[in-house]
């Protein structure tokens, strides 16, 4: 695509604005209507008709961080010269820390020649004759981030009061189960799911291992959770099996055996997320979770569940067993599933990966290994490695002795130091178009002469600093590299703490062949 041709609607609802008003989604923030906004403001502006209209789109992603998909292609592609202007409805929906919204709409983008629309806020860059976005937009992004906090903070409190009168609040229902059509905060009884937990139930409550409760799925071909949910239109990034291959995985028949939400209690507030914004949560305890009785129709009795739980302790029970640390332990996997490899002791300490007791059609290393043609195989491949650092350490020497590292990092300084010149010449040139001193085309010459010349100098520091940093990794790490391989020169066999020492994982392929991620990659050919 040619430069400048593309306007942007860039559209943003976060996980802040879901649940907010009882409904799923905040109905005055939702897609739909952001969307519907944006294309009738396009339409009722005949200058924007010159654009080719792309729409990049981030759903459940808080405006507290840079870090979405759409948010980060459109920053791509604006670099790559591809957008020519930016459309959103408010400020609050491309960001809500105010510093950076600033940045980008005062400086980023009128130095890159993109003008920036905000429907709500009647803010239009090309309307501002070089007047910045000012104190108002500032301090309206102040009052977003301090909402953002505020309206996490209110949005948990009131998903706890919903869920303490019997509201199911959780995003998706558990397999067994749908939200209601009418009430999406209710669950009913989805008929093919309830099947296959009552059968797991059943199977639990016969005896059954969860191992062998896996084999008898996997056999029969039995949809997992999740193949359930995309077959009734919901999607989630659950990890659902190996490979391409949707199986059952031990721990999803373990949260199905032990989820009490099947006797028709409602369960809330098992995880939470301690940073707004950011997806990783933790656990809570029990006292602190949400437990209300008789919510929607059970799919078992009180009798079913507790005969799967006694199933379920007795087998955890005989599996704890004191952890030992042998040669590869925690540094071996399959290549396939990425599974790591289960060893057994007898006849011969020897591994093997379980995952094609669980699935019959994976392409999993087949039999077993043994231990000892492992570390005989190992121990090579060590000994050839420590050569290879032996080399990097007469590299290291060299670049210590050549003086390349400080005339790069002098080099570098110099760039550095025109970087900025290049910003104070833009600033000028931007106060002199505000000032009305230069004509808008002559603004647009010098600035893209000047952004052009600016490229080159950030491709020239870029390639230098990637040359000082191997220069530097390489000097850095000689020291540590050093000691290590005086401490294991001169042994016969392979040890654990040499396995500690050089090797981040060991991969297994079906063929028995394997493949060493070492610890330091950088500078050495495999």
């Amino acid at each position: 695509m040619s430069g400048y041709s593309l306007l942007i609607l860039y559209l943003r609802i976060s996980v802040e604005d879901m649940d907010h008003n009882g409904e799923d989604k905040d109905e005055s923030n939702s897609i739909v209507n952001q969307r519907e906004l944006l294309r009738r403001y396009v339409e009722d502006t005949p200058e924007l008709g010159r654009y080719q209209v792309m729409e990049l789109c981030d759903d459940g992603y808080s405006g507290t961080s840079m870090e979405r998909p759409g948010m980060e292609k459109l920053l791509n592609m604006a670099k790559k010269g591809q957008v020519g202007c930016i459309l959103v409805k408010d400020f609050s929906r491309f960001g809500r820390d105010y510093l950076t919204v600033s940045d980008y709409v005062d400086q980023i983008f009128p130095f890159m020649g993109i003008r920036f629309i905000s429907i709500n806020d009647n803010y239009d860059s090309a309307k501002c004759n070089g007047a910045t976005s000012g104190v108002e937009i500032a301090f309206r992004n102040v009052i977003y981030g301090y909402y953002s906090q505020d309206l996490s903070v209110k949005v948990r409190s009131g998903k706890r009061t919903k869920a303490q009168s019997g509201k199911f609040m959780s995003p998706f229902a558990p397999i067994g189960y749908q939200k209601a059509p009418e009430n999406r905060n209710q669950l009913v009884v989805e008929p093919e799911g309830a099947a296959i937990v009552r059968r797991i139930f059943r199977m639990a409550g016969e005896g059954m291992s969860v191992m062998q409760i896996l084999r008898v799925l996997n056999r029969e071909r039995i949809p997992t959770p999740s193949q359930l949910k995309n077959r009734h239109g919901e999607f989630h990034k659950w990890w659902v099996g190996v490979g391409d291959n949707k199986v059952w995985d031990g721990s999803i028949v373990v949260n199905i055996l032990r989820d009490e939400r099947y006797l028709g209690k409602n369960v809330y507030g098992k995880h939470y997320r301690p940073v707004v914004g950011d997806y990783r949560t933790k656990k809570s305890s029990r006292e602190e979770w949400v437990i209300v009785e008789d919510c929607h129709e059970a799919i078992l009795s009180r009798e079913e569940f507790m005969a799967a739980q006694k199933i379920l302790r007795e087998q955890e029970g005989r599996k704890r067993v004191s952890f030992t640390t042998y040669l590869f332990s925690g540094k071996i996997r399959c290549a396939d599933c990425q599974y790591a490899l289960h060893r057994v002791k007898t006849p011969t300490p020897r591994y093997y990966c379980t995952t094609r007791r669980r699935a019959e059609d994976c392409r999993c290393m087949k039999g077993h290994l043994k231990e000892s043609e492992l570390a005989e195989a190992v121990f090579a491949a060590v000994k050839v490695y420590m050569e290879a650092l032996l080399d990097r350490q007469e590299l290291k020497k060299k670049a210590e002795d050549s003086g390349r590292i400080p005339v790069l990092r002098k080099q570098l300084a110099a760039l550095q130091g025109s970087e900025k010149e290049f910003q104070e010449r833009k600033a000028r040139l931007y106060e002199q178009l505000a000032d009305e001193e230069i004509s808008r085309e002559t603004f647009k010459s010098r600035q893209a002469d000047l952004s052009h010349r600016q490229v080159e100098a950030q491709a020239d520091q870029e390639r230098l600093e990637e040359e000082l940093a191997k220069l530097e990794h390489l000097v850095s790490s000689g020291q540590m590299e050093q000691q290590t391989l005086e401490n294991y020169l001169g042994m016969e066999e392979l040890t654990r703490e040499m396995v500690e020492a050089f090797i981040d994982c060991i991969y297994v392929y079906d063929d028995k062949s394997i493949h060493i991620q070492w610890r330091f990659e950088n500078g050495i050919e495999e």
